[in-house]
């Protein structure tokens, strides 16, 4: 058993203001809807799991997947550790509480189609999105060990989450730069806390990728348009942006900036503004 879980079990008053977790199982939830009623599964997902969020229209497409069959539930629910979830959930909250207090968490937990193969074997078994302060959805692959990764992922999310509460601007455009920035900082604070884990989207480019992504992203730092943003964090190959380049990049630039600060006040460095984050312009004397 990992130290820091096992402090966090044996010690849960140690974590700061520590919170609570709801905990919402999507497999029970279809399960126990008739199919009669199924047409209205996703609107009482949206209600408990993204309704009010900030980021609520990204993890939209989080929701139940229909292609699951109730017997494919059904097998994965008699299958899940329900306990064992709870249990490495509530302890990395717990220990992200230290740094990045939260009150509570809706945790919304569903399983990924077992032909999910991506999910399965580049995921490493583990698919997750942030609905807004508080509110994460997390999707688990029946087939994978998700044992390893889930605390790396909840601490990224969880500081998506602070970061919702506390810095979010609904009236501000958000750009390439701030979404490089954002998942960069939720990457480094994850490893930070929790250590080297299999998170592939955080070394998913050569060296000569990384000058390459970094050259096509210069000028765009300001734009806010979806195709920008989608290409550039989940690859764009006619534009020669590999799979899970804004990533990479994100880690890497955060990476350097905190350890030419040495910044290491999680509150402090959530706060920062993107920009802090880029290289500087060249010709900038900076």
């Amino acid at each position: 058993m990992k130290p820091w879980l096992l402090m966090s079990l044996l010690c849960p008053a140690l974590a700061e203001g520590a919170g609570n977790i709801d905990f919402h199982y999507v497999n029970d939830q279809v399960l126990a809807t008739p199919e009669a009623e199924a047409a209205n599964l996703g609107s009482a997902w949206t209600a408990r799991c993204v309704a009010d969020g900030e980021f609520a229209e990204v993890a939209a497409s989080f929701g139940p997947d229909p292609r699951i069959s109730r017997e494919q539930r059904a097998a994965a629910k008699a299958e899940f550790d329900t306990a064992a979830f709870e249990q490495a959930a509530q302890a990395a909250f717990d220990r992200v509480q230290t740094d990045l207090p939260q009150s509570t968490l809706t945790l919304c937990v569903d399983m990924a189609h077992p032909e999910d193969h991506f999910a399965r074997d580049q995921m490493r078994g583990v698919m997750a999105v942030t609905a807004g302060s508080g509110r994460i959805i997390v999707k688990l692959h029946p087939d994978a060990d998700w044992s390893d990764l889930l605390p790396y992922v909840l601490a990224h999310e969880l500081h998506h989450s602070y970061w919702a509460q506390h810095h979010f601007d609904p009236d501000a455009a958000f750009t390439l730069a701030d979404y490089v920035v954002f998942e960069g900082r939720a990457d480094n604070y994850a490893m930070q806390t929790f250590g080297r884990h299999p998170a592939p989207w955080i070394d998913a480019l050569s060296e000569a990728q990384f000058a390459r992504s970094l050259e096509i992203f210069t000028p765009l730092w300001a734009d806010a348009t979806p195709a920008v943003l989608m290409g550039a964090m989940f690859g764009n190959p006619q534009a020669d942006i590999p799979l899970w380049a804004g990533y990479t990049v994100g880690y890497r630039l955060v990476a350097k900036r905190l350890a030419e600060s040495g910044e290491s006040d999680w509150r402090v460095i959530s706060a920062m503004p993107a920009s802090a984050f880029l290289p500087a312009a060249k010709g900038s004397g900076n």
